[in-house]
């Protein structure tokens, strides 16, 4: 799903005001559907007609929030449309993303779900018979009782004229533990032909150390959130705090590459003290779509009170 991204601040550009309500309506349904369709703000001549009327097209353009084919905008972002079709004014970045960008970040989303699929325990079924249906999907490899496994909307809005800018959990059931493994008590798959069993739940290795599979996915994830990337230090120090914290809290366990996945994915970096810097927990989570509209609808309270919006 995406989105379109409209600012706060918009009701009362003067762009907007000339246009007048009838004409934003029209404004506003083309570029849901541009953001839809991904279009990079181009509305075609068809929609723009069956959307809204000849007059509301006309002040759209007059008033600069649309520019048809041959159009002299400056805006380096502006680009020309084919004849019969329009161009958001404005629409790309910093407002809204590109189609490459919005596929690119798709891509990656994927890519992350096949990494974790990957590392999944490949046992049949949960009562140890040969064959029988996978009852083991959309797992981490280390969980034995519940996974939780981040769930990312692709984001894409439309800022127009003057507009700027102003994605869960999913728990599955308990699936059997995988195989374990030589190295530092990581749950594994089992060879291709070989035997597959159950691995006992143990206490963190005080050696242990994630895998670079691991480490790959938590900083994939990490550049999906806008979050800087974590150093060599800085990912020792996120493991260290990790193991103290698994074997204080005597966390028992097949493995535990996924839980130190989603530990370093929302660990939050400070400014560097010293050479190594400092890696401390990430305790403030970004505000949801209806947590940003109620912080706009408080800003308007206040300008209409004769304060200034914080």
């Amino acid at each position: 799903m995406a989105w379109l991204a409209v600012d706060d601040n918009a009701h009362s550009h003067p762009k907007f005001v000339a246009a007048g309500n009838a004409a934003l309506g029209l404004w506003l349904r083309c570029g849901a559907y541009a953001a839809q369709h991904l279009t990079d703000g181009i509305v075609p001549g068809a929609i723009a007609k069956m959307y809204g009327s000849k007059p509301q097209i006309a002040k759209l353009l007059a008033a600069g929030l649309w520019h048809e084919h041959g159009h002299s905008c400056r805006h380096p972002k502006c680009a020309q449309p084919a004849p019969g079709d329009y161009f958001i004014h404005d629409y790309l970045a910093p407002y809204n993303p590109s189609r490459a960008e919005v596929e690119g970040k798709r891509e990656r989303a994927a890519e992350k779900k096949r990494r974790q699929r990957a590392v999944q325990d490949p046992l049949p079924n949960r009562g140890g018979f040969a064959d029988g249906p996978h009852e083991n999907r959309g797992r981490f490899d280390d969980d034995s009782s519940t996974d939780r496994t981040p769930e990312y909307d692709d984001y894409a809005g439309h800022g127009g004229a003057s507009p700027g800018d102003s994605s869960g959990t999913r728990t599955h059931a308990n699936p059997s533990p995988p195989l374990p493994s030589h190295e530092g008590g990581e749950g594994r798959e089992a060879p291709a032909g070989g035997v597959r069993g159950r691995a006992a739940l143990s206490q963190i290795a005080a050696d242990w150390q994630p895998r670079d599979e691991d480490v790959q996915a938590a900083q994939l994830a990490r550049a999906d959130a806008g979050r800087e990337q974590l150093t060599a230090q800085q990912l020792d120090a996120v493991t260290r705090k990790f193991r103290q914290r698994m074997l204080d809290d005597q966390v028992r366990a097949a493995g535990f590459g996924g839980r130190w996945q989603q530990w370093a994915e929302n660990e939050r970096t400070e400014a560097a003290q010293g050479a190594g810097g400092v890696v401390v927990p990430f305790a403030q989570q970004p505000m949801t779509k209806s947590q940003q509209q109620r912080a706009g609808l408080d800003r308007l309270r206040e300008r209409l009170n004769g304060g200034t919006a914080s």
